[in-house]
């Protein structure tokens, strides 16, 4: 039995390598595209840059974006294991500026998310969102300051896939238009809560499914 554990441990590891070369670029290069593409607009601080909707709450908005925008760069930083082990304080010094990006740019979120005015779905989307932000990242301080450094290290994933939403939130909705499906509001309003939801959703399944079929 513990040969048979051993043999699948082993076999397990090269998968398990293999499927983190290939997400880590991909979802590096995604987000560099949504970066690249959607974020120097508002660097451009005038009502044209911003539109109507988002001009009288541009400086939330503003902080919103810088806050996501540093705590995206950042995060992978973190799940870095060279940085972890051989570079403890700066590990360390990142995590706090992430987390700390989080908290501002999670609270300007949820004050975007209590003024908007498309639909109350949508907006009700959007403070979950936030506030989702701002938990999973403060259950992974939580965890660290606690010393449990497993549970530290899965909320941290947590919440960089909820650092993320916004990624999936733009692409997808844009998906979805191209293909013609539902009106904009429609679409604003499913993706509010599936840009999040459903990558957190797909984080557990994996956590568990994890734990299940660890060999004994």
């Amino acid at each position: 039995m513990n040969s048979l554990s051993s043999t699948s441990l082993v076999n397990n590891r090269p998968v398990s390598k293999l499927l983190r070369q290939i997400l880590w670029p991909a979802v590096l290069a995604v987000a560099a595209f949504f970066v690249a593409t959607r974020v120097p607009r508002f660097f451009d601080f005038t009502p044209q840059s911003y539109g109507p909707y988002f001009w009288p709450r541009a400086s939330w908005l503003l902080v919103h974006v810088l806050g996501g925008l540093v705590a995206a760069v950042i995060g992978p930083m973190q799940f870095w294991q060279r940085i972890r082990q051989r570079h403890v304080r700066i590990h360390r010094v990142a995590g706090r500026v992430y987390l700390g990006c989080i908290a501002v740019g999670g609270t300007a979120g949820l004050l975007l998310a209590v003024t908007s005015k498309v639909t109350l779905t949508y907006a009700a989307g959007l403070a979950g969102l936030a506030i989702a932000w701002l938990t999973t990242a403060g259950l992974a301080f939580a965890a660290v300051r606690n010393g449990s450094i497993d549970q530290h290290r899965q909320w941290m994933i947590r919440s960089y896939v909820v650092t993320l939403a916004f990624v999936s939130f733009r692409l997808a909705e844009d998906l979805l238009g191209y293909l013609g499906i539902g009106t904009q509001v429609d679409r604003l309003t499913v993706m509010s809560w599936a840009c999040w939801t459903v990558p957190l959703f797909a984080t557990e399944v994996a956590f568990h499914t994890k734990a299940i079929f660890r060999p004994r």
